[in-house]
């Protein structure tokens, strides 16, 4: 696997794990959560958005490495 195939991975993942994201943020409209279900749903927001920046810094390192310019 080459850097900018590996960077399409990485990129491919960032993908899945903000669709985690929103499904999570969506959960957060239940009235009937109570607080504690709320602070638990915000802190696993919380490590999935650090997840994510991760991911996507990754992928633009890959990319870089492998020559290609800025490609979302």
């Amino acid at each position: 696997m080459n850097y900018c195939e590996w960077a399409a991975a990485y990129q491919e993942d960032a993908c899945r794990v903000l669709s985690v994201i929103e499904k999570k943020k969506a959960l957060l409209n239940d009235k009937k959560l109570n607080a504690d279900a709320r602070k638990s749903i915000g802190d696993t927001i919380i490590e999935y958005r650090r997840i994510y920046r991760e991911l996507l810094k990754t992928a633009e390192h890959l990319r870089t490495r492998g020559g290609e310019a800025h490609a979302a």
